[in-house]
This record gives C-alpha cells, structure tokens and sequence, in this order.
C-alpha cells in the first residue's frame, strides 16, 4: 500500500526534539510519508535557543512548489515561522485551495514584541484556511489579545477562534497543573467540549506540541475524521511521554517517545 503524503512547513530543530524533525519522525512511526519545507534553521539544544536563521519567502516558495507540484500531499501542518513573509507564501498557497487538511500549529517564538505581533497577524490571516488550529494558552493569548489562564478561559477562546475560521479548534492546556488531569479545551462539530487524559509528570516533553499537531494531520491524511484525529493525538502524546519517562538525551528534558520504542518487543 502505498502511505499517504503528509507536508509540514516549519523550523529546523538541530537537537531533533521538535519542529520538523518530531513531525517527520511522528509521520514514520503513523505509516505516512513526510515531505517538509522549512522555514528557518534554528540552533538548538535541549538546553538552550540560540540562533535562529530566517529562510527567505523565495526559499520557502521553491520547496512549497517542488512538493505540491510533484507529490500527492492528503494533509499539511504549519508550525514556526520566523518572519511574516514565510506565511504570506504559505498563505497563498492556501488561498489556491492547495493545502488540503491544513493543521495550523501557530507557534510563537519570543524574538521581541514587534516580530512577534507580526507573525500572530500574519497567522491569523491563514486560520480561515485551517481544518484544526492547534494553540497552546500562550499562543491563543497572542492571538486573541486577552489572557488564556483557567480551563473556562481555554474554552472561551476555543469559541472565539473558530468565529475566525479554522474549522476545530483545541487550545491545548498541557502546562496549565489543575488536578490530575491535562485538559485540552476543543470546538469541534459545531459544540465545545473537553479532551482530557491523565496527567503524566514525565521529565522529557520536548516537542509535545508539534508530535500532538503533526499525529491529527497524518490520520486526517489516512481518512480519518476530525474528531477521530484530535482523540488519537490526545492519546499518543500522553503514551509517549510515559514512554520516554526514564530517557536521558541530552542534560536537560528531552523529546518524547513517539516512535514506541520503549515499549516495543525488539
């Protein structure tokens, strides 16, 4: 059978722990092939961001060509951009309706307040284009301009965010300590609700984010619903973070286990 073709549009992480590096890795380990374009190559470890180098919109316009010109692409995930222009590529690419089953993961990276505004701007023109948007508290406070704080507030935002566009939306609140629950607050199928699952204390989380949006795209590229999708995320980021609970890559938390090879039979 031949595996269904899954693009993601986003930053290089040299330490492997996210951006397209865990999304590539979490296509593999769904049976989808992964093409990518990459917006910016970031010097990383799991310790610390350093550098950070933009690729120009002309660069990013020439990878997005040569994959939607030749590959069959059935799902799309965006995740970092480092400057306004990349998006605007992107953007109209979506707008052309060549984006099919586009997972928009608006990630925010803390490099000055005036870029930063620039890029929420300029992802928030791309949410009408999206089938899921996928925030996290922080990034749902950069784009609606209020602050997502209590599980209330997530749902609220939810509501607010899919009046912008997105088809679904999850403002995923991993981070946020209530009990022994992670909640994600979700918009789906025209009613709000909660995903929740137990809450795993694990010491690597690394990439949680990107592996959770990169798994609803790759089971939207294999035909599976929305909500379907969201629950399989939802599931897989809770087991491979239990998984790769007892890893030591690196010196300080690392990336989750989204391959199972913690619990596979070798």
């Amino acid at each position: 059978m031949t595996p269904p073709v899954v693009l993601s549009i986003g930053g290089s992480d040299c330490s492997g722990g996210s951006g397209i590096q865990a999304d590539l890795k979490t296509y593999a380990a769904m049976g989808a092939h992964g093409a990518s374009a990459v917006t910016a190559i970031m010097a990383t470890s799991v310790r610390v961001s350093a550098d950070i180098l933009p690729l120009t919109a002309p660069v990013i316009a020439g990878q997005l060509t040569a994959v939607l010109d030749d590959l069959p692409v059935a799902a799309v995930k965006t995740g970092m951009f480092a400057s306004a222009d990349g998006i605007g590529e992107v953007l109209s690419r979506a707008k052309a309706g060549a984006l099919p089953n586009l997972v928009v993961d608006p990630v925010l990276l803390n490099e000055g307040i005036r870029s930063r505004r620039q890029i929420a701007m300029a992802l928030e023109r791309l949410l009408p284009y999206a089938m899921v948007a996928t925030p996290n508290r922080e990034e749902a406070s950069a784009l609606l301009g209020w602050q997502v704080a209590t599980p209330d507030d997530m749902a609220q935002a939810a509501r607010e965010l899919v009046s912008g566009g997105p088809q679904y939306v999850v403002v995923t609140g991993g981070d946020l300590v209530t009990g022994t629950e992670a909640l994600d607050a979700v918009w789906a199928a025209g009613e709000e609700r909660y995903m929740s699952a137990p809450r795993v204390m694990g010491r690597n989380q690394v990439g949680s984010g990107a592996v959770f949006s990169a798994a609803i795209a790759a089971r939207l590229a294999h035909g599976d619903s929305v909500v379907e999708a969201l629950a399989y995320a939802k599931g897989l980021v809770v087991r491979a973070i239990q998984d790769a609970a007892e890893w030591r890559i690196g010196t300080a938390p690392g990336p989750i286990d989204v391959c199972g090879w913690s619990s596979a039979v070798i």
